[in-house]
């Protein structure tokens, strides 16, 4: 019985039964996505225990540093990952010397953001303790770029449960640590060292483990082909562009009004980050497989169309059921002073739909070297978030962030959808 209503879903999906690929993702997936809700299940825990002690102003000091840090991950080259991840999946006897080939570019990359953010951090209008705290939290660019390499391994290799359980495993010192030393009375400094800490032992642990499958040494000479250092840089300026266009918000909002503003407005968008962060699982797990498929295939455009439209047609129904509830629950976990997280939590809910439509799009155009299309896409994004951000927070107020993040998710997924099916089609990749 089981068999037979795995096979007609697969055929009601448009998917040969020899289609095996198909459940290596799922597979991938499913490690990701467990990994993932577990992760967030515990890390949610020490965002409550964060948000409530600190309180808004405390909190809203918090994610200025880490959002001022994170913003300059854009300078570590992270599009490297994904080159490494599509030369990997084609030929699996090049992953060693592609990564001994792109190592000291990584380096010098996550340096340079390194020196860009303490030097940016003395042209900012923060208050001495929070520029002092961006210099000491800036080390984490370090780990994210590192983190980001290693990854690399994993994916290619298609050894998913790793990161699964390297993410689980850092979640996990992050929030016990964080959650004795706030009962302890700890303030904004010693969290911040004992994220610091714990990212760290992790990635030492990933890196001892990453060498069961592939050995890279640390080294001074770049040989890279040039056809892979301008996807690099096509994918590195997508990540940029789309920083800019979708995670920019809380650091504007740093520098548009007080820090209670920024906690109040930041606690909303952490649900929502949970839901990104999972459709970026699912994008993660399914890259290689797609790369991997697209050598030798072709697909249907109606079937992936019919993909995003499941994604899109699922997700809005959970979104409307727990819109419903959103002010209660962020009151329910955070207190009265945290009420008008509620509403922005509400809004933002909605991008959610948006943001899984696009994923089948946005999956296929990297594996078939359209990136060039995901970077107009993004720059779109990008031109109209910013301005519009501006505009409805003076308009709007705090809420207007989120008005102006649903008009950018919404604008960016009906993009996608237009301009990858007909540059598809006429590539020969959809039919």
């Amino acid at each position: 019985m089981r068999g037979d209503i795995i096979r007609s879903m697969k055929g009601y999906l448009g998917l040969g039964a020899s289609d095996r690929r198909l459940h290596r993702g799922l597979k991938n997936a499913s490690f990701l996505s467990l990994g993932n809700l577990v992760s967030q299940a515990i890390g949610f825990v020490g965002f409550l225990f964060i948000a409530r002690l600190f309180g808004p102003e405390k909190y809203g000091i918090y994610v200025t540093v880490l959002a001022f840090v994170t913003f300059f991950e854009i300078f570590d080259l992270s599009g490297l990952l994904k080159v490494i991840v599509r030369e990997g999946s084609k030929d699996i006897e090049s992953l060693e010397r592609t990564l001994n080939g792109t190592i000291f570019l990584k380096t010098a990359f996550f340096s340079l953001a390194l020196v860009l953010c303490i030097g940016a951090s003395f042209l900012t209008h923060y208050s001495q303790t929070i520029k002092v705290l961006i210099i000491l939290y800036s080390i984490e660019l370090i780990h994210s770029g590192l983190e980001s390499f290693l990854s690399a391994i994993y994916q290619t290799v298609e050894k998913m449960q790793y990161l699964a359980a390297f993410t689980v495993l850092t979640r996990v010192l992050i929030t016990v640590l964080s959650i004795v030393f706030l009962c302890l009375g700890a303030g904004v400094l010693a969290i911040l060292l004992v994220n610091l800490f714990s990212r760290f032992l992790v990635l030492l642990i990933n890196y001892v483990y990453s060498r069961r499958f592939a050995k890279f040494r640390f080294n001074f000479r770049l040989s890279l082909d040039p056809r892979i250092l301008k996807a690099t840089i096509i994918f590195s300026l997508m990540g940029i562009i789309n920083t800019v266009a979708i995670k920019i918000d809380v650091l504007m909002l740093s520098f548009l009004t007080a820090s209670r503003d920024v906690g109040v407005y930041s606690v909303a968008q952490e649900f929502i980050k949970e839901g990104i962060l999972l459709r970026n699982m699912a994008a993660m797990a399914f890259f290689p497989i797609a790369v991997k498929f697209f050598l030798s295939g072709t697909v249907r455009a109606r079937t992936l169309l019919r993909y995003a439209f499941i994604l899109f047609f699922a997700v809005l129904a959970g979104c409307v059921v727990l819109s419903f509830f959103a002010p209660n629950i962020v009151v329910l976990f955070f207190g009265d002073k945290y009420a008008a997280s509620g509403q922005i939590f509400r809004c933002l809910l909605f991008c959610l739909p948006s943001a899984f439509f696009a994923l089948p799009f946005t999956t296929v155009l990297q594996a078939t070297h359209n990136e060039q299309l995901l970077l107009i896409v993004f720059a779109i994004a990008a031109a109209l978030n910013v301005p519009l951000n501006i505009l409805f927070f003076y308009e709007f107020g705090l809420i207007g962030i989120a008005y102006s993040t649903l008009v950018v998710f919404l604008a960016q997924a009906v993009a996608f959808y237009v301009l990858s099916i007909r540059r598809m089609k006429r590539q020969g990749y959809l039919v």
